[in-house]
């Protein structure tokens, strides 16, 4: 089973940069699942990273303890 990681700003430069490294290592990308979170899901990049198997959730980080579900804090 994989096992899961969360980056948070998935579409920013860390964030983006974070991910495209696991996805470009085979032996990382078959070890974890990518959640990312993101402002925004129908930004291009966003929808390029979930053409490539993220799981991207929306969450506004001026409300983060509200919009984003509990199950996502603890991955």
């Amino acid at each position: 089973m994989s096992k899961l990681i969360t980056v948070f700003g998935a579409t920013g430069n860390q964030g983006g940069s974070v991910i495209k490294h696991i996805l470009a290592d085979a032996e990382l990308s078959s070890e974890f699942k990518i959640r990312g979170i993101t402002r925004d899901v129908n930004k291009p990049a966003a929808k390029a990273l979930a053409d490539e198997g993220v799981e991207l959730t929306t969450v506004s980080f001026h409300s983060i303890s509200r919009d984003l579900p509990r199950k996502h804090i603890e991955s």
